[in-house]
């Protein structure tokens, strides 16, 4: 057994011996699937791999964690009476379900339809909005749109009116639901390339590194860059993470990140029409992002000198999928870092800003989504995901109501919906013992101090307890949210920190009693603090399809309204976008981004940038 070290990528082979082990420890039989493969968080020098499994029968998942250095289980924990998220092999037999279901070609031939093959289906996680329907079955909602040619945008010509139920343990359509019939658009809006005139006059960019690279890689997934060091993983469910995130100052490492992810997402839509009024998707838990990964292309995905990491994860038969070039690495010049001309001499001093890239592209279903992590010479971090594909889409006649969606073609229209993404980080700034405060920037009433009536001034709030610290985006107040070492300090006897400058955003617009807000508790707010627990790693629950719209992830955690000050913490932030679509939208969407940052507080003594050499050609 060829065992890598503790934190490195898991590898296809990996993945083939981590299956076989737990077979061989009787763990795993004809009917069990593998629902998660992933390395273990907080593990120590052996290799420890994280599997959860699922047998239909009794309707168990198994979440163990297994050595494949000692080939022993470690730990077994049983859930019951909830759903594992859906194979892809079960997906796959449930959309071939759909198209040869002799109840669905009779409801498609009354829409003009004879050839069901010709059907794009598209399986949707079917939540929980509380149908009997519901009930005993572990399921997906498929909803149909319709391709003339193998190639044609299928969101251009949806199958309205149809919702399709499939029980994944029994692969059968189960039932029919048929609320209404809309004719089919007749513009098929393609877009790949040969359907479009291209544009010309676009010369050539080349962007050149003819001294290679400024960062390595070793061990398979270490990176160091600069002062920075961290390693790369890809997660079966939060897809790319980096862990053990740290600063070498001088002679010393200086702990910041011991792990950050997408730790969560909720898509939910605001129009009421029953075919959509249902999607509420939790795209991480529900179908996770490490199975949706794509394999990167150099020009296309990635631009410059590129380093690309690969990747694997683990099939519903616990056989590995390997995506080459799933990870890439690179340097991006981000313009000037800081400049001044004395005004005394006229002499200008230029540096020119450097980021580090590590990224990957997700697709799930209609979206694409790429994440994106920034490290700066300057000792700030950033998380951005850029937001791209198809927006799912709906029929149009004239007469319907538009007052939840919005045109984007003759006879297509688009639902208004949301992204919100739920970023983890699990946080060691300077050690392990850590406290946060929010930061309001105030004004100050009229008085005697204020004479001028011109004083505002930053006030830092220090977070006690799990409520305490659960709170929303104010710009108004300049929010921000600080999180230091208190048995730090930087040169002028601050206690050192990181500041998190967080995105503007919306939390969740479905009203609180609505069933997904139950079910993505996480999105009611901005910010969540807790302590440290990594059995607490999801946000919505570790099991979320067909979850209960109560009593799991955050909201039920944070309950408890544990002490976090001084102690080892946690910090949650949910942001994303607000999608109003519009005709630009379509028929595929120009990219967006949504992102937050952490800039170090009171980490450094004085500019950590001061040390950048100018470029030879600005002397």
């Amino acid at each position: 057994m060829t065992v890598a070290t503790a934190h490195a990528l898991l590898t296809a082979d990996e993945i083939t011996e981590t299956a076989a082990l737990v077979r061989s420890l009787g763990l795993a039989d004809d009917d069990t699937t593998f629902r998660r493969m992933a390395v273990a968080e907080g593990q120590d020098a052996e290799r420890h791999i994280e599997v959860w499994l699922f047998r239909p029968g009794p309707a168990e998942i198994d979440e163990l964690v297994v050595s494949l250095s000692t080939g022993r289980l470690v730990s077994k924990h049983t859930v019951t009476g909830q759903y594992p998220q859906p194979g892809f092999g079960e997906l796959f037999a449930a959309m071939d379900a759909v198209r040869t279901d002799p109840g669905v070609a009779e409801a498609v031939a009354e829409r003009g339809i004879t050839d069901p093959s010709r059907l794009q289906v598209d399986p949707w996680p079917t939540g929980n909005m509380g149908l009997s329907i519901e009930d005993g079955h572990r399921s997906v909602r498929c909803v149909l749109f319709y391709r003339d040619e193998e190639n044609d945008n299928g969101y251009s010509r949806p199958v309205d009116g149809l919702m399709v139920f499939v029980d994944l343990d029994d692969m059968e359509v189960y039932h029919i639901e048929d609320i209404g019939t809309w004719p089919l658009a007749d513009e098929v809006s393609n877009y790949q390339a040969g359907s479009v005139t291209p544009r010309t006059g676009l010369r050539t960019i080349d962007i050149t590194q003819p001294d290679g690279a400024s960062f390595t890689v070793t061990d398979g997934n270490h990176v160091r860059w600069q002062n920075w060091d961290v390693r790369v993983l890809l997660d079966h469910t939060e897809g790319l993470v980096l862990q053990s995130l740290g600063w070498t100052d001088g002679e010393r490492r200086r702990p910041i990140l011991r792990r950050a992810s997408l730790a969560e997402m909720v898509v939910p839509y605001g129009e009421v029409r029953e075919t959509q009024a249902f999607k509420n998707a939790l795209d991480v838990g529900e179908v996770g992002l490490g199975r949706c990964v794509n394999s990167l292309q150099l020009g296309c995905d990635c631009l410059g000198d590129i380093t690309y990491l690969d990747g694997a994860w683990c099939f519903d038969d616990g056989s590995p999928v390997q995506i080459d070039q799933a990870i890439c690495i690179h340097e991006e010049d981000f313009g000037i870092g800081w400049k001044h001309t004395d005004m005394a001499t006229q002499i200008p001093e230029v540096r020119r800003s450097r980021r580090l890239v590590i990224s990957s592209i997700f697709t799930v279903g209609n979206y694409d989504y790429g994440l994106f992590w920034y490290l700066y010479l300057d000792g700030t971090i950033q998380m951005e995901l850029k937001l791209t594909g198809i927006v799912t889409t709906m029929s149009y006649t004239e007469g319907d109501d538009l007052t939840y969606a919005a045109l984007v073609a003759p006879e297509v229209a688009a639902p208004i919906h949301q992204h919100l993404f739920c970023a983890r980080f699990d946080l060691e700034v300077d050690g392990p013992v850590n406290t946060v405060y929010r930061v309001d920037v105030e004004t100050d009433e009229p008085g005697d101090h204020n004479p001028h009536h011109n004083a505002f001034r930053a006030v830092a709030n220090r977070l006690e307890t799990e409520q305490q610290a659960i709170a929303d985006v104010d710009p108004a107040k300049a929010r921000t949210w600080r999180i230091v070492n208190e048995q730090a300090t930087n040169r002028l006897g601050q206690p050192t920190g990181y500041k998190l400058l967080p995105a503007d955003s919306p939390t969740m617009f479905a009203r609180p009693e609505s069933r997904i807000a139950g079910r993505a508790g996480f999105a009611a707010h901005n910010i969540w603090v807790t302590p440290t627990d990594r059995t607490q790693r999801f946000p919505a629950g570790n099991h979320v399809s067909q979850s209960r719209p109560e009593g799991q992830g955050l909201p039920a955690w944070t309950d408890a309204d544990r002490p976090i000050a001084g102690t080892d913490i946690t910090l949650w932030h949910t942001f994303g976008l607000t999608h109003s679509a519009r005709p630009e939208d379509y028929p595929v969407m120009p990219t967006e981004y949504a992102r937050c940052t952490l800039v170090p507080f009171g980490f450094f003594d004085r500019n950590p940038a001061l040390d950048v050499p100018p470029n030879e050609h600005c002397h």
